[in-house]
């Protein structure tokens, strides 16, 4: 079921995923809706800017109501009746009735329906790949934003001053509008560990992946009972990262390291990526990785590293603070301390840091009464009123603006700090940031509300010059879809397959290099040739 959700998820944001960062400019209409509400509708040609408010001082007139799909997961979850939500309707006479789905089945319902064709007003898209857009998207399910950049100023700025758009293209059109991050701490998946144990052990922090792997084991011999590191959601979520730390990357990647950079399929390597599935296999064949890393969800994860019962990861630093603050609670000398990136055995030290932009997309269903009002208001999500109402709350009450920068108010720092994840409470409550309705995401109040140490962690990165912020894949013609679509479908459900059988064991490794050759005979180079090739046509 899991990588029938996952390949859901996949063909989905094909659809809104893939636009293009056309501009342009005309004049707007006038917007006014009916008195029962519903969406409102542009009539005339009027002069006013494409971002005037309405004589009431509101975006629209009248009231509106838009029904908006997006996940709900357990680490923020969604309030539908937030401060943020009322907010929005205050400033833009936008009433948002949110219809949460748990993000653990998010991508079958979407499937449900869309093949019901009973899709929201508006849905959010998780990021994955997008080869199959180009047919979804002509098939007319989602409106294209750019045949309505005439009522979207703010978007459009945004696009000027991002040209990685221009990979969402397909045919001229963009059908969504991006989740992009207006400003964001750095951070990254790195590697978190309990310093209080290293120093009860008189061990030092590892700098190598050997290092670590005997750091791991006199853990092991310590606490018997613990799996030292684990993982969560499975392959999908773990090996792109830790494949490319370790030298490799997984399954279709961009590898700076390579000729320059290129694109790669790392598992048909076999010099380059069996040494990452031979690392991976001697953590588990010694009981150093977690047994059940595999089917961890997020939150079985987070348990087993707040108890104790895990004591490494390599994942999002942030949820160290979290992990940390629950130990604590028992042992006020239990600490996750994040280190510097390791070294692997090529002699690399090489991380992924989180891009500025997430690229999830909220998609407009093109059922919607007038597409040009809907999208407006999407606009305003851009601009710097919409920023602060998504991501701080109400002024006055929930922060202030101090020589025109936002700071979150003490109160609602205090009102918080004592949760066991003070950061995505306040978010839950106030119904803002990433994981709630916003598009254009301001990461301040993250800082505000966190330990020190996040601060120290970001500023930990610049000692290391491997940090690399993965890049977009670029934009493929028809031909190319298809071939990828029909390429990938073997290939990587191939690869998918047989993984944890390799990590797990239950294949032998000494199998690995006849299996790089099937991947190969089966088409992962002619993957590489498609996207390398379309990378170098857009440069």
């Amino acid at each position: 079921m899991a990588s029938k959700q996952k390949k859901v998820i996949s063909l989905i944001s094909s659809m809104v995923l893939t636009g293009t960062a056309l501009i342009g400019c005309s004049t707007q209409g006038t917007i006014t809706a009916p008195a029962s509400g519903g969406t409102p509708k542009v009539e005339g040609q009027g002069q006013k800017s494409a971002d005037a408010k309405s004589p009431g001082g509101k975006l629209f007139d009248q009231p509106m109501t838009l029904k908006e799909m997006l996940p709900d997961g357990a680490s923020q979850p969604i309030v539908t009746d937030s401060p943020s939500i009322q907010e929005i309707f205050k400033k833009t006479n936008v009433k948002i009735e949110l219809q949460p789905s748990p993000d653990t089945n998010y991508g079958e319902k979407v499937q449900t329906l869309l093949a019901t064709n009973n899709i929201p007003e508006i849905i959010r898209i998780p990021k994955t790949n997008f080869l199959d857009a180009a047919p979804l998207a002509k098939a007319g399910m989602f409106v294209a934003v750019t045949d309505h950049l005439d009522v979207a100023p703010n978007f459009k700025k945004v696009m000027e001053e991002n040209p990685e758009i221009k990979k969402l293209m397909v045919d001229g059109k963009l059908y969504g509008f991006p989740v992009m991050g207006k400003w964001k701490v750095r951070y990254g998946q790195l590697p978190l560990i309990r310093d209080d144990l290293l120093k009860k052990l008189n061990l030092q922090a590892p700098t190598t992946f050997e290092e670590l792997y005997q750091v791991l084991k006199k853990f092991k011999e310590a606490y018997p009972e613990t799996y030292p590191i684990t993982f969560r959601n499975g392959i999908a979520n773990f090996l792109p990262y830790m494949a490319y730390t370790l030298g490799s990357g997984y399954p279709t990647y961009y590898d700076p390291d390579v000729n320059g950079g290129k694109y790669v399929y790392g598992p048909a390597h076999s010099a380059d990526f069996k040494p990452v599935l031979t690392y991976l296999n001697k953590l588990y064949s010694e009981k150093l990785l977690d047994p059940d890393y595999a089917v961890n969800t997020g939150q079985t994860w987070q348990e087993k590293l707040s108890s104790g019962k895990s004591l490494f990861y390599y994942d999002n630093n942030t949820f160290g603070l979290t992990f940390t603050k629950a130990l604590q609670a028992k042992d006020p000398q239990a600490k996750f301390e994040q280190i510097r990136i390791l070294k692997n055995g090529k002699g690399q030290t090489r991380n992924y840091e989180y891009p500025k932009d997430w690229w999830h997309m909220f998609a407009i269903s093109s059922k919607v009464k007038d597409p040009k009002a809907v999208v407006k208001f999407m606009d305003w999500m851009y601009s710097d009123e919409g920023v602060m109402a998504t991501n701080f709350g109400i002024e006055g009450e929930h922060y202030k603006m101090d020589n025109g920068k936002p700071v979150v108010l003490d109160s609602v720092l205090q009102k918080f700090n004592d949760k066991k994840d003070p950061f995505h409470a306040m978010q839950s409550a106030l119904g803002t940031g990433l994981l709630a309705f916003a598009t254009y995401v301001d990461e301040k109040p993250l800082i505000a509300i966190s330990p020190p140490e996040l601060d120290k962690w970001s500023k930990l990165m610049d000692q290391d010059k491997g940090f690399f912020q993965n890049i977009m894949d670029p934009p493929f013609n028809k031909e190319e879809m298809d071939k990828l679509k029909q390429l990938k479908t073997q290939v990587d459900t191939l690869v998918q397959q047989e993984m944890d059988k390799f990590i797990m064991g239950t294949r032998k490794l000494s199998e690995y290099d006849d299996f790089a050759k099937q991947l190969e005979s089966k088409g992962a180079l002619e993957i590489e040739k498609i996207y390398n090739d379309a990378n170098a046509r857009l440069k």
